[in-house]
């Protein structure tokens, strides 16, 4: 009996071992779970603190950015505060620079001018469209020139119209139909008592040719020095091809026998033009 209860016992204990060494395998096994578990928890917030930590540091660049354009702002504020002071501190030498200069200004545009000086008469009004007719006469400047290389006499127009258009230069197109215009009408101009003057700064000898050429009875004025032109302000800045130059305008005015200018065409179109002065001249003197 004896024997078999150790036989049994020892039949047992290998059972024994067996079973504990399940459990010791399945120990490692629940083991290796915990870790897989743990280490993808791990691997999940890695990536969440990875982010977090690009958040952070795109927040400090950005915040480096920052820092980094206030000084430059700053820089900017300066320079224009910088420029504003070197603005005002020209703006008085400016000043001080224009009054300077305004006698001379006033020298140059004495050139150019459209209307006569003071002492020649008051301020032209506008002429009234194609009639020319001026609402406010003024005082007509002195005539002066040359004629046929004499020097121009003023007796030659007192008490009488004096019709003065002038005109460019002698045997261009435009003058030239001009000057014919007004030689057709020159006998009607000596009906209404007026005396016909051409005036350009051609010389005496180039008045002369074109007068014989055309057939002119009628006075042609030089006026080579432009005393005259810039007196009736028709001494003007011209443009042609895109260039600028000085010439003469094309302008035409009535004085009438005491003197006053009553009618004047600036900038004058050739076609009908001398037919338009003789109506006027003849409303003028009824």
């Amino acid at each position: 009996m004896v024997t078999k209860k150790v036989a049994k016992k020892s039949a047992t204990k290998p059972a024994a071992k067996k079973a504990a060494k399940k459990t010791a395998a399945k120990k490692p096994a629940a083991k290796k779970a915990v870790k897989k578990t743990a280490a993808k928890k791990t691997a999940a917030k890695k990536p969440a603190a990875k982010k977090a930590v690009k958040k952070t540091a795109a927040k400090k660049t950005v915040a480096k950015k920052a820092a980094a354009k206030k000084p430059a702002a700053k820089k900017a504020v300066k320079k224009t505060a910088g420029k504003k002071a070197v603005a005002k501190k020209a703006a008085p030498k400016k000043t001080a620079a224009k009054k300077a200069r305004k006698p001379g200004a006033r020298r140059a545009k004495a050139a150019p001018a459209a209307s006569p000086a003071a002492s020649e008469g008051s301020e032209p009004s506008e002429p009234d469209g194609e009639s020319g007719l001026l609402s406010s006469p003024y005082l007509a400047p002195k005539i002066s020139g040359h004629v046929n290389g004499e020097v121009f006499d003023v007796r030659s127009v007192k008490g009488k119209w004096a019709v003065l258009y002038f005109y460019p230069k002698d045997m261009t197109p435009g003058c030239t139909i001009e000057a014919r215009d007004f030689q057709t009408l020159s006998n009607e101009f000596k009906q209404q008592d007026a005396v016909v003057i051409g005036v350009s700064k051609d010389s005496c000898q180039s008045h002369d040719k074109f007068a014989q050429k055309e057939g002119l009875s009628f006075m042609l004025l030089s006026d080579e020095k432009s005393d005259l032109c810039e007196r009736f302000g028709v001494w003007k800045e011209k443009s042609m091809y895109g260039k600028k130059f000085m010439g003469i305008e094309r302008s035409t005015f009535i004085v009438d026998p005491s003197g006053r200018v009553v009618a004047q065409w600036p900038k004058v179109k050739v076609d009908g033009h001398a037919k338009q002065v003789l109506a006027t001249l003849k409303t003028l003197s009824r």
